[in-house]
């Protein structure tokens, strides 16, 4: 099992922009598998609450800066708004800077309010952006591509041959097979019912994909009692279901329903929050329900959770939930993480 981080800060966007760099350094000495950015536009936070999203290209190569082991992936870019001669190139050199530790993650988006404020003209966007993968596989592989009528050649190539890992963003049944038979891994964001997952799962496994790459997003919190992780989390739940209430989030995307955004529901049904135990049991059902070896936590909450609950959450995560499933190893840093929240549990009120 494999533990990555998700959200438009790789997962880290609570609090100042400033300290995203000092939170991935401790993400990667924790152990966590990937730090995975989203593109967000047009996002402001409201009274010191919410995100403040930034270039996804320009955090990933900052990241990868930062860090020495963990992987930087993208959950997901959004192709329509990028040139892809331009996109190929900065993915391969953000895989020859960072050593080969990109993960591509894009999508063919969905937000027409994106495609109308960048002037992009799709009805129909489909096929452009099967061409667009195509065309930067080509860029990353062949020696040279043509564009309009003349031979270039494109550099830099990744490092990882002969691609690095594309994940697909996708919910329809048609997008899902597609991604499956076009040989490309499938990516699972947070926002989502349960149902809508297992069904994206099910019908990529039957196109031959293999779920056990698939990585699934969850909101995550976890703190040292069941009790304690939900007075400490629960006025984040309310903010953030109102917020995804108020820009009609059921409604645009069509992948979870209005009555899921109740908060009750919300953080027992959507949301993982607990104990170690309970979350770690919580963890286990999805496994055996999905199939799933990669575990996308949106430890964050889209930036409502306080930093310094967010910093507690993803030590103790890594100390003990991570230890719980085959595959993973408490780090040194976990190991020292884990005695200072022993030492200061019940430190942090209900935020």
């Amino acid at each position: 099992m494999q533990f990555g981080l998700s959200g438009c800060g790789g997962g880290l966007e609570s609090g100042d922009p400033r300290d995203l760099l000092d939170l991935a350094r401790l993400a990667d000495a924790l152990g966590y598998a990937g730090l995975w950015i989203n593109e967000e536009h047009f996002n402001r936070p409201e009274a010191g609450r919410g995100r403040l999203c930034l270039s996804p290209l320009i955090l990933a190569g900052a990241l990868s800066a930062a860090t020495s082991r963990i992987r930087i992936g993208f959950s997901v870019l959004l192709a329509p708004l990028h040139h892809p001669l331009r996109l190929a190139e900065e993915l391969a050199s953000l895989d020859v800077l960072s050593g080969g530790r990109i993960d591509v993650g894009i999508s063919r988006g969905n937000n027409g309010r994106y495609f109308e404020a960048f002037g992009v003209d799709l009805a129909d966007n489909t096929q452009a952006f099967r061409d667009t993968l195509d065309f930067m596989r080509r860029c990353w592989t062949e020696d040279t591509v043509e564009l309009h009528g003349e031979v270039f050649p494109v550099e830099p190539k990744p490092v990882q041959q002969p691609t690095p890992p594309i994940y697909v963003g996708a919910y329809t049944d048609e997008s899902v097979r597609w991604a499956a038979t076009a040989g490309h891994r499938l990516i699972q964001h947070g926002i989502q019912s349960l149902t809508t997952v297992e069904r994206a799962m099910i019908l990529f496994a039957e196109a031959g994909g293999d779920i056990a790459t698939v990585p699934v997003g969850r909101f995550v919190y976890v703190s040292a009692s069941d009790e304690q992780a939900r007075r400490e989390v629960w006025p984040t739940i309310l903010d953030l279901t109102a917020k995804l209430r108020q820009v009609g989030i059921a409604r645009s995307r069509r992948v979870i329903a209005e009555e899921e955004l109740e908060p009750e529901r919300f953080m027992a049904e959507v949301a993982i929050v607990g104990g170690p135990e309970t979350v770690a049991a919580r963890i286990a059902g999805l496994h055996a329900r999905l199939g799933m070896q990669y575990l996308n936590l949106l430890p964050a909450f889209f930036g409502y959770l306080p930093g310094p609950l967010l910093r507690q959450s993803l030590e103790i995560f890594a100390a003990e939930v991570m230890p719980r499933f085959p595959g993973t190893e408490v780090t040194d840093a976990a190991v020292r993480a884990s005695a200072r929240v022993e030492h200061h549990a019940g430190a942090f009120g209900a935020g």
